[in-house]
């Protein structure tokens, strides 16, 4: 199971973001299952938003209809509720003990709380282009991708 941080989803939704290619075929496009958590999506709401804003993308409401057809039924990305009564707290652990911003630290904790639980002992690998994040999900036993 792949779980697909913000950082990375961006990229693969951006043509003109770094790994754009790579990581559109591996979450998009490559039949695996993709979780991530509900925030991802108004995260890429407002990304959307500055990207349109900046006339980085030339049609706005085609890519956020888009987003929210890959979070439909048959679409690649599967969107984990937020528990805030497991994740809440394994956040607050995380940025006390890493150096970890606050939805890195919430995205993480799901991946290790809820998209865990979901991959009943199958692997869970942490798709990020966040290096702090990456190297707090390393140093908790979660492969990095």
């Amino acid at each position: 199971m792949l779980y697909a941080d913000s950082s990375a989803l961006l990229r693969a939704y951006f043509r003109d973001e770094d790994d754009h290619e790579s990581l559109r075929r591996l979450l998009l496009e490559s039949g695996e299952l993709v979780v991530t958590s509900e925030l991802a999506r108004v995260e890429l709401a407002s990304a959307v938003r500055s990207a349109s804003d900046a006339g980085r993308i030339r049609d706005r409401t085609a890519l956020e209809r888009r987003i929210e057809a890959n979070y439909g039924p048959g679409g690649p990305l599967i969107l984990l509720e937020l528990d805030r009564l497991t994740v809440l707290p394994t956040a607050h652990r995380l940025v006390r003990e890493h150096r970890l911003r606050t939805l890195d630290a919430i995205h993480l904790a799901v991946a290790l709380e809820d998209a865990r639980t979901l991959a009943d002992g199958a692997a869970v690998v942490l798709v990020t282009r966040d290096a702090d994040q990456a190297a707090a999900a390393r140093a908790l036993g979660l492969a990095v991708a």
